[in-house]
């Protein structure tokens, strides 16, 4: 059976991801020449309060195609504010987009001929192959893929047996009954991969 006919989720996936920068003419050349995403929707935000909106009146809030039907938002804030930490709890540490093992290495080798420093790609174990980089507000992002001799979705290619996923969870939590409560939460694998 595949994840989206096991999957309990309301959600389709992401509409949109919304980050801040302070320089979109940068970040508008950065998505569109450097990832190539297109540049879709373009508008101003009014402030609106308590609604959890940014604290400025009139932004620039600016859309990229993602691809399969999912936006990446950029907010225009001033310049001149701190950083954020991506390394601090409610940090967001970074952004992995999934990338077919066929077109990979191309798009490392696009971005690094954009004069972007890329890590990697790394293998960091099973069917995971990286690669990281920064876009230039500082977002730490990632192309991931899959170098395993399976060819799964995104959320299958991640299912574990249920020793794997036991012995991790026994690392959080002592109790045994709220292990085999989060393994009951859990599509699993039937047999550990030899990948």
């Amino acid at each position: 059976m595949n994840s989206s006919a096991r999957s309990s989720a309301p959600m389709r996936g992401i509409d949109h991801l919304a980050f801040v920068t302070d320089d979109l003419p940068t970040t508008m050349d950065f998505y569109t020449r450097v990832l190539q995403m297109r540049l879709v929707h373009v508008r101003r935000v009014p402030f609106e309060q308590d609604r959890g909106q940014p604290p400025y009146d009139n932004l620039r809030h600016y859309f990229f195609d993602m691809g399969h039907d999912q936006l990446l938002a950029f907010f225009e804030y001033p310049t001149g504010l701190a950083r954020q930490n991506r390394d601090l709890p409610g940090g967001m540490q970074h952004v992995a987009f999934h990338v077919e093992p066929e077109r990979f290495d191309a798009l490392l080798a696009h971005v690094r001929g954009a004069g972007v420093d890329v890590i990697g790609p790394v293998a960091l174990g099973g069917r995971f192959w990286s690669a990281y980089f920064y876009d230039p507000n500082g977002i730490r992002l990632e192309f991931a893929t899959s170098r395993g001799p399976r060819q799964d979705g995104v959320v299958d290619s991640v299912l574990q047996s249920e020793d794997e996923a036991r012995a991790e969870l026994g690392t959080l939590f002592a109790d045994p009954a709220r292990v085999e409560f989060w393994l009951g939460q859990m599509p699993l694998r039937e047999h550990a991969d030899a990948s």
